[in-house]
């Protein structure tokens, strides 16, 4: 008979009438519902994000097998949550279209160290340009921006180090100062750089700032410089060798408009990217190279948006070749979870193997997937 009570009171009430109706059954929902409140806090935040895509059309990837029709082309697990109240933890296992597992991320911040500092230590994606810290399945964009996959790689640039971040404390303005050392990737990973020794590592530091324009509108802006080896050079004899750099320089900035008042179903954002490279292929000879994409998406509805890319890119060791092309895009969104995206590219190269590609991408997640870098 209590049993019966108890779940009536539970079903009918939501548990808000069991304190006054019977102290003894609330001290003992109250107990599990504490509990299992409990609990939960030692749990981290898990979520998982799947990309489908379709692709009609023939890429050129020299060397490389044509992508399938259909694929699910990345499946991210994700796990996060406060260590305590000086830490954060964040680690991302990413799963290819073949299974193949990879620790895309996975590291520590700590937040109120003295003078204002924060450290970042693990594996993690670089600092270089706000594009670059986006995970490519939270991008619009069912391919990587040209001039990002020919000098920093088709998933970015990343590595094993530690970051320091500190905010300048001007009143008037936000100015946010990062400096990064890193295990340098492979070139297989990272066209710009290759590890020489093991004692070598990858620096890059950055400057960015933010400002309102008003209330529905703002900017940011920065400046990205990146110094690693781009491998080595033996003397003649073989007995030695130079270790060869590789320095990466860019600006951006982005805007975006939304109006508060019906911000739901109306938004802009344009964001730009401009890089300079200079990478040394002896120690005598250097390739200078240079690339920019600007793209922008307009949110014409609560649940629809368009947009459209624009590239060029020269190689980072080959400054004789380049590329350029666009890629028009339509979204919608049914929720905050899904998003199906219906998009059209073209690119045309400077050795007249010309690309055109229809694609889909849907992408989906289950689970509190935190907010990625604004």
């Amino acid at each position: 008979m209590l049993a019966l009570r108890t779940f009536l009171l539970i079903s009918l009430t939501g548990g808000s009438f069991i304190q006054a109706a019977d102290p003894v059954l609330s001290a003992v929902v109250g107990t599990g519902a504490s509990a299992l409140q409990s609990s939960n806090l030692l749990n981290p935040n898990i979520s998982v994000v799947g990309w489908f895509q379709g692709m009609a059309g023939h890429p050129h990837n020299p060397g490389v097998d044509a992508e399938p029709a259909f694929q699910l082309k990345e499946t991210e697990l994700a796990l996060q949550a406060i260590v305590d109240s000086w830490a954060r933890a964040d680690f991302f296992v990413s799963f290819d279209h073949e299974g193949s597992a990879s620790l895309e991320e996975g590291y520590i911040t700590w937040f109120h160290l003295p003078a204002g500092l924060g450290l970042r230590t693990g594996k993690f994606r670089s600092y270089f340009g706000p594009f670059n810290r986006t995970h490519p399945h939270d991008t619009p964009f069912a391919t990587r921006p040209l001039s990002e996959k020919n000098f920093l790689g088709e998933d970015g640039l990343a590595g094993t180090g530690a970051g320091l971040s500190w905010q300048i404390p001007i009143p008037w303005l936000y100015v946010n100062t990062e400096v990064e050392a890193m295990r340098p990737p492979s070139v297989d990973d990272t066209p710009s750089f290759d590890r020489a020794q093991r004692k070598d590592l990858l620096y890059v530091g950055r400057v960015n700032s933010y400002v309102d324009l008003s209330d529905s509108q703002n900017l940011s802006f920065g400046g990205s410089y990146a110094n690693g080896s781009s491998g080595q050079e033996l003397d003649a004899a073989g007995l030695s060798s130079t270790t060869l750099r590789t320095q990466l320089y860019a600006l951006d900035f982005t805007y975006r408009w939304k109006n508060p008042a019906r911000a739901i179903y109306r938004s802009l954002l344009w964001q730009n990217e401009i890089l300079w490279s200079r990478h040394e292929v002896t120690t005598t000879e250097a390739v200078q190279s240079w690339g920019l994409m600007s793209w922008l998406e307009y949110q014409f509805l609560q649940r629809w948006s368009m947009g459209g890319r624009y590239d060029y890119s020269q190689f980072a060791t080959d400054d004789r070749l380049h590329e350029a092309g666009g890629l028009l895009f339509l979204t919608f969104s049914p929720s905050e979870f899904t998003r199906i995206s219906l998009q059209g590219s073209h690119v045309r190269r400077s050795d007249g193997r010309d690309e055109n590609l229809g694609l889909l991408k849907l992408t989906f997640n289950i689970g509190p997937h935190g907010a990625h870098p604004f």
